[in-house]
């Protein structure tokens, strides 16, 4: 994570590199450890659109937003 609070790291959807990440999507196993998959702020704003969305996508879509919206911040 850097100054400005982003975590940099690989969105699952378009399949690249982004300057922040947020989990979009907890994977369970019915035995081993589970994991996530990361989704850039483009690509987590259209994944909250679904009505599966779960509410932890919403609450870091608006995180990855307000970071987004700090002065000097590119979005």
């Amino acid at each position: 994570m850097n100054a400005e609070g982003r975590r940099g790291g690989y969105c699952a959807w378009h399949k690249g590199q982004a300057d922040d990440v947020a989990p979009a999507v907890v994977i369970e196993q019915g035995s081993g450890p589970g994991g996530s998959a990361y989704a850039c702020l483009p690509c987590a704003r259209r994944l909250a659109q679904r009505p599966d969305a779960p509410e932890m996508l919403t609450t870091a879509v608006a995180e990855m937003e307000a970071r987004a919206d700090q002065p000097g911040q590119a979005s």
